[in-house]
């Protein structure tokens, strides 16, 4: 089960504007349109985490396996 509250925030009257905006085109209330931007920022971080960690895995694979390559090299030529 999931609640809901109620918050305060004091956003930029532009920036209401524009929720003011959305939440008319698309017949929702400001809370949903806030809402949904929340979590679509959210998803964005979450997968810039990932992209972040994917880039430092391939970098250190990267490196392992030259360093196996070295190590594979060294076995065959002796």
């Amino acid at each position: 089960m999931y609640s809901k509250q109620k918050v305060t925030v004091t956003i930029d009257e532009s920036i209401i504007r524009e929720i003011d905006s959305l939440s008319k085109e698309k017949n929702e209330t400001r809370s949903h349109v806030i809402e949904e931007a929340l979590k679509a920022w959210r998803r964005g971080q979450v997968e810039q985490e990932l992209i972040d960690g994917y880039r430092a895995m391939a970098k250190e694979d990267a490196k392992t396996a030259e360093q196996n390559l070295a190590a594979g090299k060294e076995a065959i030529i002796k």
